[in-house]
């Protein structure tokens, strides 16, 4: 029996023009001498206690899916994310994987952070400190 020939790079060039420079290149080549690492910008949010009554607006804000993944101690899976790596195209902002394409949508990410994404957006200036509030309430006036 002959085995089936795996072809490495798209077969159409025309959309995925940077093959040349892709990661997969190098790991069909035999020459993965580019060494990913992981960044976290998240170290030390697991040891930030939020009181309780702050945890309860964050609950009510919607936020709540983002408070338990960033400050519950996450931890990256790296074989993962050099796997996604590998597999990401920058053309078409897409995933390419044996099964085909996939991308991340928006209702993904609301989905995996319990964030909600319908309504009215939250923006800018909707919260107006008073200087009256301010003094009364810290004893001084502003500056």
């Amino acid at each position: 029996l002959m085995e089936p020939t795996i072809h490495p790079g798209p077969c159409d060039t025309s959309v995925l023009t940077l093959q040349a420079e892709h990661r997969s290149e190098d790991v069909w080549g035999g020459g993965m001498d580019r060494l990913l690492t992981c960044r976290e910008h998240v170290l030390g949010l697991g040891e930030w206690v939020i009181h309780d009554r702050v945890l309860e607006f964050v609950r009510l804000a919607g936020f709540y899916g983002v408070h338990r993944l960033v400050g519950g101690g996450l931890a990256l899976d790296r074989s993962l994310i050099t796997a996604l790596i590998e597999r990401w195209r920058q053309e078409t902002h897409t995933f390419h994987l044996a099964v085909g394409e996939a991308t991340i949508t928006l209702q993904d990410v609301a989905v995996l952070l319990g964030l909600r994404v319908h309504g009215a957006p939250v923006t800018g200036d909707g919260f107006i400190i008073e200087d009256d509030l301010v003094e009364a309430t810290l004893q001084s006036g502003p500056p």
